[in-house]
């Protein structure tokens, strides 16, 4: 009796042992299980995170070709300016001239030689020792002028500046700039107590306009 009841009892313990280790096994297991799953998932995450865009420090240039100007256009401009500015610089004084006297309240022919039509220019009267432009209102002579069709002066009727030694300026031909004077020549005054006359011959004398 007592062996049948000791056999049981290893039985039992033997039994009840086996039974505690696999679940202490399965424990194990299920925890490992969960722990690879959690790092599975972070590495995934890790990897299926998305890709930061870093911003560019290179510069975006946008171009339109419209913006572009012609090569032949800029050429073609800059050959006619050039072109136009040397013909003006050939422009030279036929009226008034080194020897030239004339006289206040005659009126002139302020003349020119130049190949190509002027149809505006921009002129003043210098005083030759301190170079300083005289006024229009003073001087009769127009800083801003209209030249006539097919013509090559303009009609200048001097105005009562103080007498002595001038010169014309021209700075300005069909809208280009440009720096041509005359030789320095004098204006004197109309003569005290001259008959009107008189001081139409003076003017013809003179070379003035009748």
């Amino acid at each position: 009796m007592r062996i049948i009841l000791v056999t049981f009892v290893l039985v039992g313990s033997v039994a009840f042992f086996g039974y505690w280790s696999i679940g202490q096994f399965n424990q194990v297991f299920d925890d490992l299980s969960i722990s690879n799953l959690a790092n599975n998932h972070l590495v995934y995450q890790s990897l299926s995170r998305p890709v930061t865009k870093r911003a560019s420090t290179t510069p975006h240039i946008s171009l339109d070709i419209a913006d572009i100007p012609d090569t032949e256009d800029i050429a073609t401009s800059t050959d006619l300016e050039a072109v136009s500015t040397s013909t003006v610089h050939e422009l030279s004084f036929t009226f008034p001239q080194g020897d030239t006297e004339v006289y206040i309240g005659c009126t002139y022919p302020m003349s020119w030689d130049l190949s190509m039509t002027v149809d505006s220019m921009s002129v003043m009267l210098v005083d030759a020792g301190t170079r300083i432009a005289v006024e229009p209102g003073a001087s009769g002579l127009e800083r801003e002028n209209t030249v006539e069709e097919d013509s090559k002066n303009i009609d200048w009727e001097v105005g009562p500046v103080w007498a002595g030694e001038y010169y014309i300026k021209i700075f300005k031909v069909n809208d280009t700039d440009t720096e041509i004077r005359s030789k320095v020549f004098v204006i004197n005054n109309m003569p005290e107590n001259t008959s009107t006359s008189e001081k139409e011959g003076i003017c013809e004398e003179s070379a003035a306009l009748l």
